[in-house]
């Protein structure tokens, strides 16, 4: 598990991103889901860069929470994953002050919104879509069931999970 923090993050920015400890939810969440042995990088980081890979990548140009890069191939692609890095799932950037904005509006905890963000995220390097109604139901089951696994280690109440809406 590899989490880091852009520089150019502000300090209160960083110390949110620091407390939110993405790395061992992500480790829990991993393990909870029987991949375990597999990577993840994860990125918090600004909007100004989040919405430039959106643009790059996605031909979108504006911010938004969270970006999922998965490392598996294409279906169709000749692209080959090496070896050394079959149990690498792939890469999520979340956008620090994107999050503490959506948490502000919903009068949500920005770091229970940053540990949502990267549930999200490791869903969609797995595969998890909600591009329909059932698929976001599935999605939106399994974050809440990640969370709150997570909540309960940490001695918390399980943070409410909005329902996913489909992406049609």
């Amino acid at each position: 598990m590899i989490v880091r923090f852009a520089s150019s993050l502000t300090r209160s920015d960083q110390e949110l991103a620091a407390g939110a400890g993405v790395d061992s939810l992500l480790t829990l969440c991993l393990s909870q889901l029987g991949v375990s042995g597999s990577g993840v990088g994860c990125r918090l980081t600004t909007s100004a860069e989040v919405r430039g890979l959106n643009r790059r990548f996605a031909g979108l140009d504006r911010a938004t929470d969270v970006l999922a890069f998965p490392a598996a191939p294409i279906p169709g692609s000749e692209f080959q994953i090496p070896q050394a890095e079959a149990g690498y799932l792939g890469d999520l950037v979340i956008s620090v002050r994107y999050a503490a904005r959506q948490a502000e509006r919903a009068q949500a905890d920005p770091s229970a919104e940053l540990r949502l963000l990267a549930v999200h995220g490791l869903l969609h390097l797995l595969g998890h879509d909600h591009a329909g109604p059932k698929p976001a139901s599935r999605m939106t089951r399994e974050t809440r069931r990640l969370l709150s696994v997570d909540a309960a280690q940490r001695g918390m109440a399980a943070p409410p999970v909005p329902a996913l809406q489909s992406q049609e």
